[in-house]
């Protein structure tokens, strides 16, 4: 972009009758390229100054961070006042070209007299902006005719526009906002533009000096628009990384909540099925009492829940937990075998019913069938294995791959693709795992593997397990432990 720039503002400059590398004559300085040039840098020095205020609340913070666009209007409104009035001047106009100057370096030089406040907006883009600026009014301040030597309201008036440019870039170099290379930059800068008005390219020093000048003015233009480039870019990429960054998080906490309300739907359906369950008259004390657990059981993981408490690990016995976890579907009227073998895991039991909540509830909403089989079996010394069959439709083989992604569904399932994602994350973040296995025939099975807890050589040598019990549906109504 530097180089670019440079590129063109020699060609613009050089006028046209001049090849590119040829110094510009005295026909041709000031022309109309440096009046499109003085144009590009006013409306850039403004445009830097608008995107550091909309970051600054308050007017003394929008008047500090406007010091680059202040000096390009002091400029810009002294120029436009000479070009209408040639030389020789009246006392009237050159006093109000002195008044404007003078003007725009109180306007300019006090607020940057107050450091605290000057601290708390300066970076580097105010830099930027304030070097855009100088440059924009090195280029202005060359357009309006000069008689030699001038006269001396008009010396008086360049010292005021030079007192201007060096105050303010003393004052904000003061602040260290910005880096080495771009505050080394603005003092070159400063140094330019003020040789540009004792060395004017109509004055007497020759050709070679006024060459020098112009392209040391090119330069730096050159270099500005470079670092405002790269400066936007980089603020570019940073605010589309913040607002990816923000994007996740509601993505995030949308995924969360969606996946709550799926839990607290499951949740509340067995719940109502429960209670219509408990106005049958017909049902047994014993059958009543197990009904009231499990409800309660459901209506104190549903606080949890909703409290946000997380899952406590501990050492499930499974026998136990296992009933009490189907006793939920029994109330849904789901028919479930287990098969047990006295097994204990590490895990916990809110992250463990949900799972099974899950892949029951999907074995009827999704494979049709509300018969399925839970059978418990220890793989090695540190794993047991929960597999969960069901004999319904079963999952297409092309689908297999991605039913545990979120949001992912077959196309004739009417779900929204969360449980088995949920189901998974769960079982993962207990320290286990969740996954398909590979069957033959009708239906499908889930794997759900967690660890046993640590044995000791006292446990080791304990008394010999009992045989595995098995626990069945009877008639719908209650469990039936056998074996």
């Amino acid at each position: 972009m530097g180089l670019a720039s440079f590129l063109v503002l020699v060609w613009i400059g050089s006028g046209t009758d001049h090849a590119w590398w040829s110094p510009p004559s005295a026909s041709t300085v000031p022309s109309l390229g440096e009046g499109v040039v003085s144009g590009v840098f006013v409306a850039a020095a403004g445009c830097t100054a608008l995107v550091t205020w909309r970051r600054h609340a308050g007017a003394v913070a929008g008047w500090i961070v406007a010091t680059g666009a202040l000096v390009a209007a002091q400029a810009l409104v002294v120029t436009l006042i000479a070009l209408h009035s040639t030389p020789p001047r009246g006392a009237v106009v050159q006093l109000l070209m002195l008044a404007v100057g003078m003007a725009g370096m109180l306007g300019v030089v006090i607020p940057l007299l107050a450091p605290e406040r000057v601290r708390r907006v300066a970076d580097e883009t105010f830099v930027i902006g304030l070097g855009l600026g100088l440059v924009a009014a090195g280029h202005l301040l060359l357009q309006f005719p000069r008689v030699q030597p001038p006269p001396p309201q008009m010396q008086l008036l360049i010292g005021v526009l030079l007192c201007t440019h060096l105050l303010a870039a003393v004052l904000v170099l003061q602040q260290h906002a910005a880096s080495r290379p771009v505050s080394a930059l603005l003092l070159v800068t400063v140094g330019v533009v003020v040789l540009g008005q004792l060395v004017p390219p109509s004055g007497l020093a020759g050709g070679t000096v006024d060459a020098g000048l112009w392209l040391a003015r090119t330069a730096v233009g050159a270099a500005w628009l470079g670092i405002a480039w790269a400066t936007l870019r980089r603020t570019l990429e940073d605010e589309r990384q913040r607002i990816d960054s923000f994007e996740h998080e509601l993505v995030d906490a949308t995924r969360e909540q969606r996946e709550r309300m799926h839990e607290l739907r499951s949740t509340i359906a067995g719940l109502v099925a429960g209670s219509a369950l408990l106005d049958r008259q017909d049902l047994t004390s014993e059958t009543r009492a197990r009904l009231w657990a499990s409800l309660r059981r459901e209506l104190d993981r549903m606080e949890r829940m909703l409290a946000g408490t997380g899952p406590q690990t501990t050492d499930l016995r499974l026998d136990d937990a296992l009933a009490q976890i189907l006793d939920l579907q029994r109330l849904k009227g789901r028919h479930v075998e287990l098969h047990s073998t006295g097994d204990v895991v590490r895990a916990p039991f809110d992250a463990l019913s949900e799972v099974l909540n899950i892949l029951v509830d999907n074995a009827s909403k999704h494979g049709g069938t509300d018969e399925s089989v839970v059978e418990v079996m220890r793989r090695d010394e540190e794993t047991v294995d929960i597999t969960v069959t069901d004999f319904g439709r079963g999952i297409p083989r092309h689908q297999r791959q991605q039913i545990f992604e979120w949001g992912k569904r077959g196309t004739e399932s009417r779900g929204e693709g969360i449980g088995l994602h949920v189901a998974q994350r769960l079982m993962t973040e207990a320290g286990g795992s969740l996954r398909l296995a590979d069957r033959d025939g009708r239906g499908s099975s889930f794997v759900i593997s967690l660890p046993s807890p640590r044995r000791s050589p006292e446990n080791d040598l304990g008394p010999t397990r009992l045989p595995a019990p098995k626990l069945t549906m009877e008639d719908g109504r209650a469990w039936r432990v056998s074996g």
